[in-house]
């Protein structure tokens, strides 16, 4: 399975959590991750509150996960519509498939980059966020 966020920027050290999660719970590589009610680790969904990063896919059978929370971190993701100039440095969310949703601001989980090369205006392809709110 293809990673859904990719990492952008490799050239800082970024914080990283252990969390729990249930042994039959999976996580896909490149995967937003929250945490439920009971305070395991999940895929992260529209309704996610605070989010990190697994680069690294979680499989059944395993309790432990690493999760990167770096707000420094540059991931790149895939939008639900197309890019536009206008949504550079917004906050914005995330839907249940985790692509990046540019129009919607309730979570506000992510924060599109500020920089010229946030993303392709006209292009759903390789919109560069920031974790905004991480677990």
């Amino acid at each position: 399975m293809a990673k859904i966020f990719r990492i952008y920027n490799t050239d800082i050290s970024h914080n990283t959590k252990v969390l729990e999660k249930a042994s039959a719970t999976v996580i896909a590589e490149g995967s937003l991750v929250a945490l439920d009610a009971g305070g395991l680790a999940i895929k992260a969904l529209a309704a996610s509150t605070a989010v990190g990063y697994c680069e690294t896919g979680w499989i059944d059978g395993v309790t432990e996960i690493i999760v990167v929370t770096d707000d420094r971190l540059i991931l790149s993701g895939t939008g639900d519509a197309v890019f536009a100039k206008s949504q550079r440095w917004t906050e914005v969310d995330i839907t249940d498939a985790q692509l990046v949703d540019v129009w919607a601001s309730v979570t506000d989980v992510l924060k599109i980059l500020p920089s010229i090369d946030a993303g392709t205006v006209d292009s759903i392809d390789k919109i560069r966020v920031r974790i905004n709110k991480a677990i």
